[in-house]
């Protein structure tokens, strides 16, 4: 199972991300956002993206990480959106090698 030995901020801001695998990633806070998984964010039935990414400002940043479990983490935005549960398979999915 895929998870995070480490979280951290990259110099560029970024949410940077070092796994149980021995690899590291990061992927930008805006792209965290647009990518988010919730209900709000994707339609539950079809899987359609309901999120407009125009909506989603260029300079978002990231205000809390929180852990859920052993597989997952939360991400709550400085837009107000926080109900993104984002399983670290999809995390691991989106940051690029560092």
């Amino acid at each position: 199972m895929i998870q995070p030995k480490k979280i951290f901020r990259t110099r560029d801001g970024k949410l940077g991300f070092e796994w149980n695998d021995g690899t590291r990633g990061a992927c930008s806070v805006r792209e965290l956002r647009l990518a988010c998984p919730c209900a709000l964010c994707v339609d539950e039935h079809t899987g359609e993206k309901l999120l407009d990414d125009s909506t989603v400002p260029a300079d978002i940043k990231l205000e809390r990480v929180q852990s859920i479990g052993r597989y997952a983490a939360g991400l709550s935005f400085s837009d107000g959106h926080n109900s993104g549960i984002y399983p670290y398979d999809k995390l691991k999915e989106l940051t690029k090698k560092a």
